[in-house]
């Protein structure tokens, strides 16, 4: 799911330039506006593990998961996103999550299909049928709630940073 907001990325690029300190500070409520989602995602995360082959301690085990962490980058991509010809969208925040083991109890099955036409020796176990719930079942089930309210403040911050800049410029120029 994503909000959108034009202009933003290009706007906060160039509020870096003109008022570093203004930038941190958006930046800060930013994080304060997706402190409650994030909160309902990491708790929607259980903590013993939800297979029972993930209870060991190497790179997809349990006990090494990571909660879920805000990006924020307004940097240009490297590559067109939509392709060459149309303007891109650019993602300003990201919820993401760290861990291998989160992202594969996570999105386990999103890819459907139940069989396989590999050779019966070499197919993989679809473990998605033991988990709980339809794929996506910690990052956004729960953060939809929230949704609302995060894109109501976000506006409300974003309008008020593009207001604090203009004034500044307006000081600049005269």
């Amino acid at each position: 799911m994503t909000i959108q907001v034009k202009g933003v990325a290009s706007t906060l690029r160039d509020l870096g330039k003109i008022n570093p300190s203004l930038k941190k500070e958006l930046n800060k409520d930013i994080r304060n506006i997706l402190k409650p989602m994030l909160s309902e995602i990491n708790q929607s995360i259980p903590s013993s593990p939800p297979l029972s082959g993930m209870a060991h301690n190497g790179r997809t085990g349990w006990p090494n998961r990571k909660n879920a962490v805000i990006k924020i980058d307004t940097r240009k991509p490297r590559r067109g996103l939509n392709g060459p010809s149309t303007k891109t969208a650019v993602n300003i925040v990201r919820i993401v999550t760290k861990g291998a083991p989160v992202a594969i109890v996570d999105m386990a099955g999103k890819a459907g299909g139940t069989t396989s036409r590999r050779e019966p020796k070499y197919q993989r176990p679809t473990f998605a049928r033991s988990l709980p719930g339809d794929p996506s079942r910690f990052m956004w089930k729960n953060a939809e709630k929230t949704i609302a309210s995060v894109e109501r403040e976000m506006n409300d911050t974003i309008k008020a940073v593009v207001f604090r800049a203009n004034q500044e410029l307006m000081k600049v120029k005269i």
